[in-house]
């Protein structure tokens, strides 16, 4: 009888953990109570290990970013510079669900496509490295003139190659663009050479998504955006912060701050909007609602462009292959 693996013990806590955390942290229970409540089996020894800390005379602020999953640390190692650990926390859990909604949205649209893609061109390298030559020579035995569809082979071969090293030049510059101040510099760069595109819209409703989180919270705007700088694990809504907190400090109205190349060109009248009404949350809220509409809609449409692409490669291959396959046909007819 096979033995049985032990489960290896987790060394974080996971995200509905610190949910419960969150949501007991505001009764009147203190934290080691809450941590009696909230164990089972995966978490247990987390808890026991951090209560140990607290009777050492510990901080939990210093203890508990240890033990957290590594895109809830990122959000909180920056607000406990503000805020309380149960303001913190409760914030974090905000902007990480906004953050996973934000994402789920674009790889639900964009992935498949992808996927198709990548799939279609790979399966079409392989068949012509190992399988074209056999039927190219077959084919030269009835007829010799070939020669036409030897040069749409190399065209398809053009394309392929593209394609394929495209994707892979793709993943290398992201993960080159990791780094906090060069994705930064490809964002200055892209929104002063192609200005109002997807990426400006994109990072422009992510920042006020952040800072409306943080508004709704009874921050008011210069500590949203002082909470927003701080954010280092998010460059590009940090970045946006500062110049839009840097506006304020010169004596800019919001509106104005607003009208750099590196925000959305529609944020500026919908803060302008804001300060006639009086209504900031409502208002930003509608550019909320209009922008993930216009970023949806041009993900459906960039991922409808590249099932199209690929649809008509996949079938301008068979007509080549269905051609050449029927070269015997052809030539039989002849004689």
């Amino acid at each position: 009888m096979a033995s049985l693996k032990l489960r290896r013990p987790r060394k974080t806590l996971s995200l509905e953990d610190m949910t419960y955390l969150s949501k007991l942290l505001k009764t009147n229970l203190s934290i080691s109570e809450c941590f009696e409540l909230l164990g089972n089996k995966d978490n247990v020894h987390i808890f026991r290990q951090i209560r140990e800390k607290l009777a050492e005379g510990e901080m939990i602020e210093s203890i508990m970013t240890a033990y957290l999953p590594k895109q809830l640390r990122s959000y909180l190692e920056s607000l406990l510079k503000y805020l309380p650990f149960s303001e913190a926390l409760s914030l974090s859990l905000e902007f990480c669900s906004r953050q996973n909604e934000s994402q789920d949205s674009l790889l639900g649209t964009i992935a498949y496509p992808c996927i198709l893609l990548f799939i279609t061109v790979t399966s079409l390298y392989l068949f012509d490295l190992y399988g074209l030559d056999s039927m190219f020579d077959l084919m030269g035995n009835f007829s010799p003139d070939i020669a036409i569809y030897g040069d749409i082979r190399i065209v398809f071969r053009i394309m392929i190659n593209i394609i394929y090293y495209g994707f892979l030049i793709g993943v290398l510059g992201f993960i080159y663009m990791k780094q906090p101040k060069r994705i930064v510099m490809l964002y200055i760069l892209i929104s002063k050479h192609l200005g109002n595109s997807l990426f400006n819209l994109y990072y422009s409703e992510q920042f006020m998504s952040l800072l409306l989180i943080c508004h709704r919270q009874g921050f008011k705007t210069r500590e949203s955006l002082q909470i927003l700088k701080s954010m280092k694990s998010k460059p590009i809504v940090s970045f946006l912060a500062f110049h839009l907190d840097d506006g304020l400090s010169k004596g800019d109205t919001m509106k104005e701050a607003a009208q750099k190349d590196y925000y959305d060109s529609s944020l500026s009248r919908y803060i302008k909007m804001a300060g006639y009404t009086n209504d900031f949350a409502n208002i930003i809220a509608s550019y909320l609602d209009v922008a993930r509409e216009r970023i949806r809609n041009k993900m459906k449409m960039y991922a409808l462009t590249i099932q199209i692409c690929t649809y008509g490669f996949i079938g301008a291959v068979i007509v080549f292959i269905y051609q050449l396959l029927f070269m015997p046909m052809q030539a039989i007819t002849l004689f």
